[in-house]
């Protein structure tokens, strides 16, 4: 049973990992193909970029440093679930 509790943080592991370069992929060549200035969708683009970075660490952060660590595989899902949630929402937008 012990076992079964760290099935979520390596799914939402696996998911980073999977999602992560993708996302990278779509900017990226949203960036090169973009022109210069960028327009108004690109901007609103690279600030959420920025921002949600900042909100999904902070997150983490907070649950990591407030959290007791009575259950530690349910506390390393925590502390990943905003980065996760956030990584394969852009993910599934992006790839749209």
């Amino acid at each position: 049973m012990a076992k079964t509790r760290w099935v979520r943080p390596w799914v939402q592991l696996a998911e980073i990992a999977w999602s992560a370069p993708v996302v990278i992929a779509y900017r990226t060549a949203g960036m090169v193909t973009g022109g210069w200035p960028p327009s108004p969708k690109a901007r609103r683009e690279y600030r959420r970029m920025v921002q949600e970075k900042v909100e999904g660490f902070t997150q983490a952060a907070v649950v990591a440093v407030t959290t007791p660590p009575k259950d530690t595989a349910r506390l390393v899902g925590d502390v990943l679930a905003p980065v996760h949630r956030r990584v394969v929402a852009n993910r599934r937008r992006l790839s749209r």
